[in-house]
């Protein structure tokens, strides 16, 4: 059980809970790594390819970190992947391939199917047709492996009657930290999200930017090897977002980060590549240079609004092809 779902439970079954003392952080240093120039070499790494239906099984794109021994399967693989609500569809034929150890934006309007796919990889739905596999398997078998999924959902179902340690306490219960490792972890989060005093507030009396930096900790703590982000910085100020970008950026080369943003050029700093949904199709996926250069941008990477001239390509190329 990953922690969403063990909260969501909690918040019905538990009535008030105190914990012990905060402990004391841990000292943690970490640079952030260097803002991605228009050279970048991660540009010719691209961390998600499509691939059409009938070609089977979708094909690896080049990693993030070279790594290859490292990941024996890709992160995840949707084939002709679809879902509905009554008879709305949310998603449509989805298929493409998420390579272990890569950055990628999860991008698309409102309603594109953005975080009913970030669900489907979680294993908390099942599609209506199609196959997604998880690191090689169903996501419900990867998700039960302790430390493997990090997940940060659209609303994070924080239980108002714990406090921000006890949640870090259960989430690291679950991944399978030992003692030391969990309180090493706290400190290390705690220090770079700024929630050092706030370990011993209830979440329920938190203010909503404290909240989401609670969340966001619950979902990076072990450093899972898969970490889907669902517009992490909703809610946080300007300092806070700089905080996170920081997190995210220092991620280790064993961590696959799937992130939704609307926020473009944040995005397109933390990742290599995009998968662009439009009406709950996939629009475009692939490297950012390839996206470019596919999509006949005017700008050049690492150029002032070439993210989102590659978005606004891919959406309104998508809407073309309907017609």
């Amino acid at each position: 059980m990953e922690l969403p779902e063990a909260l969501a439970n909690l918040n019905q079954e538990m009535g008030p809970s105190r914990g012990a003392a905060p402990p004391q952080a841990a000292s943690f240093a970490r640079e952030a790594a260097p803002a991605k120039g228009a050279a970048s070499a991660e540009e010719a790494a691209p961390a998600v390819k499509a691939t059409s239906a009938a070609e089977g099984p979708p094909a690896e794109g080049p990693g993030h970190s070279g790594n290859a021994a490292a990941f024996p399967a890709p992160a995840v693989e949707a084939r002709n992947l679809s879902r509905s609500f009554g008879a709305a569809r949310a998603l449509k034929g989805l298929t493409f391939t998420l390579k272990a150890g890569g950055r990628t934006a999860l991008l698309g309007p409102n309603g594109a199917g953005k975080s009913t796919l970030m669900k489907l990889v979680a294993g908390v739905l099942p599609p209506d047709e199609g196959e997604i596999l998880t690191d090689g398997g169903p996501p419900e078998r990867a998700r039960e492996r302790p430390g493997f999924l990090g997940w940060l959902p659209e609303k994070a179902p924080l239980n108002p009657e714990l406090t921000v340690l006890e949640h870090l306490e259960l989430a690291g219960r679950l991944r399978g930290l030992d003692k030391e490792s969990l309180r090493s972890e706290i400190g290390r989060l705690s220090q770079a999200l700024a929630l050092e005093g706030k370990l011993g507030r209830l979440a329920g009396r938190l203010s909503l930017g404290t909240r989401r930096q609670a969340a966001l900790a619950l979902a990076m703590l072990g450093c899972p090897r898969l970490l889907m982000l669902d517009e992490p910085s909703s809610s946080l100020d300007p300092e806070e977002v700089r905080r996170l970008n920081a997190l995210v950026r220092n991620l280790p080369d064993t961590a696959t980060l799937l992130v939704s943003s609307h926020v473009l050029e944040e995005a397109y700093l933390l990742t290599d590549g995009a998968l662009i949904l439009a009406e709950g199709r996939l629009a475009a996926c692939g490297g950012w240079g390839e996206l470019g250069e596919a999509l006949g941008a005017r700008r050049s990477p690492g150029e002032p609004g070439f993210a989102a001239e590659v978005f606004f390509k891919a959406v309104e190329g998508a809407g073309e092809g309907r017609k």
